[in-house]
């Protein structure tokens, strides 16, 4: 520029570097700089000639370079204490010592830094230790890198790609509630516990039980969550249960597992028919569903004369011809399993009914009877039968009461039909029934006239002269 009256000066530059002109007026010129292939250039010379005056004015040429990139490194999730290095590489800048870089994270500023002169371009790298603390979850970390050219130059900025960081702490394996012990067929609950887990929205349980996934729900009270699943299990044995806790992403995982044994139900005893006819055949059969030999063992047994058959099966089968006498007759079925060096035994049993008519007995229904007169009588009679037999007794087509006892009378002599019935049919018996009347010898009242007091009295008088 020139403050050349009437603007008739003349304008220059004087540079070891090529040049060429650029716009320009009557007071002004300006030139292009070509081919800058030099980090520290010599000084450029500008000249005015203003008449017969000439003027000179010297400047620094400042030769810069833009960052190709900056670039923060990635950063692992971090455990809660854990310290970790943010590293920030800002490549290929110059001049360095214009250069300001700052970490950030979040809103808050970790470290800035500046650098010393430099010849050249050159890559530069920030770095700040971090100690990871629950508040720096989910944080975002940046970095700026700042290039000032000022005064006589712009302001250059350039920014890292953001990463977030991911915190997170899981202290301790979580806590396994089981029973000790679970029958086959029934239910009950587990309880996986962690307690310090963060952040606990990203922590995920995994129970399986025998190596298959089961449902649960999660409560969380503070820094304490809780896993509830209900066992329901399906195979007999020892069983494992597993409950796994991971914080997400992270791969890091902490288990717990508890081994506990799975009983049987009891066993089923069926009698086939379970009420069945005498002469008729029977099927005694045990099983057991749940298990599986060799270590399960069963028993068929009889109340009365032990072991009837057993071996290491799931089903025992016996077939009887039922008597008479096998009527009520108990048999049981017995299971055996080993379990964890734990043998388990469950017993059952029950009752076989043999049907068969009645029966009357001369014991229990006699069929001749003699009743004194004036005394109380009823014309029992008792039948055995199965099922219980109805007895009923009668004469002349009226029925009289087996089990009520009623005056002796002459009417009551005679021959009475009793019937047993039940649902396989009747059985019937006679009864003869005398009523006989009480002799009476008169009293003795000393010797009579006339006769001797040795001798015993030589007359009766009859009371009764008959029977009925």
């Amino acid at each position: 520029r020139s403050a050349c009256p009437g603007g008739n000066a003349t304008l220059g530059l004087d540079t070891p570097l090529p040049v060429a002109l650029g716009a320009g007026g009557r007071r002004w010129q300006s030139f292009w700089l070509l081919n800058v292939s030099q980090w520290n250039p010599s000084t450029a010379t500008c000249y005015g000639h203003c008449g017969d005056t000439q003027v000179n004015a010297s400047a620094g040429v400042l030769v810069y370079r833009l960052p190709e990139q900056v670039v923060l490194e990635p950063v692992p999730a971090l455990a809660v204490g854990e310290s970790r290095n943010l590293t920030c590489h800002v490549l290929e800048v110059a001049p360095v010592g214009n250069l300001t870089v700052t970490l950030r994270r979040g809103a808050e500023t970790l470290r800035t830094a500046s650098f010393g002169a430099v010849n050249g371009s050159a890559s530069v790298a920030v770095t700040h230790v971090l100690s990871a603390g629950p508040g720096d979850h989910r944080q975002d970390v940046t970095c700026h890198a700042e290039l000032s050219l000022r005064p006589h130059g712009p302001l250059f900025a350039r920014a890292a790609i953001p990463i977030r960081l991911s915190v997170f702490a899981l202290p301790e394996p979580p806590q396994l509630q089981a029973p000790s012990r679970l029958e086959l067929g029934t239910t009950s609950t587990a309880t996986c516990q962690l307690t310090g887990a963060f952040p606990a929205d990203d922590v995920r349980f995994t129970l399986t039980l025998a190596g298959q996934s089961l449902n649960f729900t999660t409560m969380v009270a503070g820094d304490v969550l809780t896993s509830v699943t209900t066992l329901s299990p399906t195979t007999v044995g020892l069983l494992e249960l597993t409950c796994t806790a991971t914080v997400d992403p992270i791969p890091k995982s902490h288990w717990t597992t508890s081994t506990f044994p799975t009983g049987f139900p009891a066993p089923v005893l069926e009698l086939s028919p379970a009420s069945a006819p005498a002469g008729s055949e029977v099927l005694v059969r045990c099983h057991v569903s749940a298990a599986e030999p060799p270590a399960l063992w069963l028993q068929l047994r009889d109340a009365d004369s032990g072991v009837l058959a057993e071996g290491p099966h799931s089903q025992l089968e016996l077939p009887l011809v039922a008597n008479r006498e096998d009527n009520g007759r108990r048999f049981g079925c017995r299971a055996s399993l080993d379990i964890n060096d734990t043998t388990v035994t469950k017993d059952v049993d029950t009752q076989l009914s043999v049907l068969y008519m009645p029966e009357l007995a001369a014991s229990d229904c006699p069929g001749n009877r003699t009743w004194l007169r004036g005394t109380w009588e009823a014309l029992s009679c008792h039948a055995t039968g199965n099922p219980a037999p109805t007895v009923v007794c009668g004469r002349d087509g009226i029925t009289v009461s087996t089990r009520v006892p009623e005056l002796v009378t002459r009417s009551r002599a005679g021959t009475y039909l009793c019937n047993a019935t039940n649902s396989l049919g009747t059985q019937s018996r006679l009864i003869t029934v005398r009523v006989e009347c009480e002799w009476h010898r008169p009293p003795f009242t000393g010797p009579m006239l006339g006769a001797t007091s040795a001798g015993p009295p030589t007359s009766m008088a009859l009371q009764c002269a008959a029977w009925w």
